[in-house]
């Protein structure tokens, strides 16, 4: 419907129409009658509202009237209302639309004229002809109203067709279109977005009310609250990381500079192995607990440490005990398993009888430990003048063992033990003074002095004793001792014919000084006396029973207290040899 209440019918405007009758002329077949030439001048053309009630020209002027001079004016195809976005539909072949005057065109002012009725004659119907083009463009029809009504119909007749081309929806609910093809568009209509419609406005022109507008801001509606759904989260989420942050950085500025050590609690679970060097102090065993993970902090333990006054006896060694501790369970324990878990070698003992002990502390097989020490002889770190022999090389102390030690780390460390021990002790320097002539022979003196005392305050005399007998006449050179030819021939009772007759380097009773190798392991005590013998005359010496060392200086007071020993431990005694027999 246009605004005069009539549709668009193919009937002519007669008697009747919107300006009475013969206003217009009536239409050709199939369309509106072609533009009147003379109708209006350009400058009404561009300013509707003179003549009439608002001026002059609101009818049509005579070409006549037309001033001298007066260039003709060109109108730009396409009418646009003021205030209303140009629509952009197709012009009409033919009917050029309402336009403005173009750049370049002067427009010249019109006079003001007396307005005339002007009698219209009675539009006859005529045949349509093809409509040459026109050099110049011909100035559209104006209404009474400075509207070209032809032009408004053929635009909203050109909107109809179009509007009855576009197919019926499937569905209630039609497809959204893709985002490129919105995008796409949106530039061929040279739209920008709008955020206050929610999606793209065309630009100078009202919101497009179609079905396919509306879905467009729907569509660009959603995205953007999509957008700014993600973006409010992604704040949130990061205002959030940003306390958290904070927090647990404050907590560990706090914890560091004001607040206590961090500690574990509780006693722990599951085992680790800790290694507490000799002599360590409180802050070197709170460093290896905590890189072993037994407590929280080197600072927990310390302080725990420095609280309990039964700490200062922890002792070195290598433990088995539960990761995660508190600190004062940590020194609880090792209190508890104080040395930690260790093998005990005492002195005197033979390689052989080491062995057996270390297969029972690492839960091994009987002869395991002999026979790694055989095969892995070359690994051991003997000295060369050992012969590779390690009797005499594994140092009698504590040891500690960990979970899955292997035998030869074990006997390896032994052997370190005690070349350093050695080389502290001095043997090789202090042989000379003693009259014997390596620090090894010192060694063997002292695995037999060793093995022959019972009491450590009587080995600086026993010492003096071996010295007497390999360095005076009083007994040939010859030691004349059981403890050597019993390490030749273990678990063998000895008889005056054996101790006659066995021909090995061991049998100090027919043969003199030394035996080729040590006979057990000496600890420090056995090797000091001998590089320090107490001054005496010394030559014999039987330790008793009881505990206590008997020394004469003769061999006739000997053989009464070798008699003597004899009864108390039920043995005959041979007088020729002055022994037990």
């Amino acid at each position: 419907m246009t605004d005069q209440g009539r549709g668009y019918s193919p009937e002519p405007w007669g008697q009747g129409g919107p300006y009475g009758v013969g206003a217009h002329p009536a239409p050709a077949p199939g369309g509106y009658p072609p533009p009147q030439p003379g109708w209006g001048t350009p400058a009404q053309a561009a300013d509707p509202y003179q003549g009439g009630s608002y001026g002059p020209g609101a009818y049509p002027v005579d070409p006549g009237q037309q001033q001298p001079g007066q260039q003709p004016q060109y109108v730009q195809p396409g009418y646009q209302q003021p205030g209303y976005p140009q629509q952009g539909y197709p012009q009409q072949p033919g009917y050029p639309q309402q336009g403005y005057p173009q750049p370049g065109y002067p427009q010249q002012p019109q006079p003001v004229q007396q307005q005339q009725p002007v009698q219209q004659p009675v539009p006859q119907p005529v045949q349509q002809q093809p409509v040459p083009q026109a050099a110049e463009p011909a100035a559209p029809v104006l209404g009474s109203d400075g509207i070209d009504w032809e032009a408004e119909a053929a635009a909203l007749e050109a909107e109809v067709a179009g509007v009855a081309e576009l197919p019926e929806p499937e569905a209630e609910f039609e497809a959204e279109p893709e985002p490129e093809a919105v995008a796409a568009y949106d530039d061929a209509q040279h739209d920008s977005y709008d955020e206050d419609e929610d999606g793209y406005t065309p630009f100078l022109r009202e919101p497009d009310a179609s079905r396919s507008g509306e879905r467009r801001r729907k569509q660009s509606g959603r995205a953007e609250r999509k957008r700014s759904g993600v973006a409010c989260l992604g704040v949130s989420l990061l205002m959030v990381a940003c306390v958290a942050g904070g927090g647990y950085y404050g907590y560990r500025f706090y914890e560091s500079h004001f607040g206590p050590p961090p500690d574990y609690v509780g006693q722990g679970t599951g085992k680790v192995t800790v290694n507490i060097p000799d002599s360590a102090t409180g802050t070197q065993m709170a460093d290896a607990l905590y890189s072993a993970g037994v407590v929280k902090s080197a600072g927990a333990f310390v302080s725990a440490y420095n609280k309990n006054s039964n700490a200062t006896g922890i002792q070195s060694g290598i433990y088995t005990m539960p990761s995660h501790m508190s600190a004062a369970d940590a020194i609880a324990y090792l209190l508890s398993q104080n040395g930690g878990d260790t093998l005990i070698i005492p002195e005197g003992k033979r390689a052989a009888q080491i062995y057996t002990l270390i297969d029972a502390k690492l839960g091994l097989k009987a002869g395991t430990t002999a026979a790694v020490a055989k095969a892995d002889v070359n690994q051991l770190g003997l000295p060369s003048y050992a012969n590779g022999d390690i009797e005499g090389f594994l140092w009698p102390t504590r040891y500690s063992v960990g979970s899955g030690m292997k035998p030869l780390t074990l006997l390896q460390s032994m052997v370190s033990n005690t070349v350093q021990e050695y080389q502290t002790l001095g043997l090789d320097a202090g042989a000379s003074a003693v009259k014997l002539k390596s620090g090894y022979q010192v060694l063997i003196e002292a695995s037999i002095l060793q093995a022959e005392g019972n009491n450590v305050t009587d080995f600086g005399k026993i010492a003096r004793v071996l010295y007497n007998r390999l360095n005076t006449n009083a007994t040939n050179g010859e030691l004349q001792l059981d403890s050597t030819l019993e390490y030749y021939l273990p678990n063998t009772r000895l008889t005056s014919s054996i101790r006659n007759n066995t021909r090995t380097s061991y049998n100090t009773y027919i043969n003199t000084g030394l035996p080729v190798g040590p006979i057990d392991n000496p600890g420090s005590e056995a090797i000091a006396a001998v590089l320090n013998p107490t001054p005496g005359s010394w030559v014999y010496f039987i330790a008793m029973p009881n505990g206590v060392t008997e020394f004469t200086d003769t061999f006739a007071e000997d053989k009464v207290w070798v008699q003597q020993y004899c009864e108390q431990t039920h043995e005959g005694y041979d007088a020729a040899s002055g022994s037990c027999d």
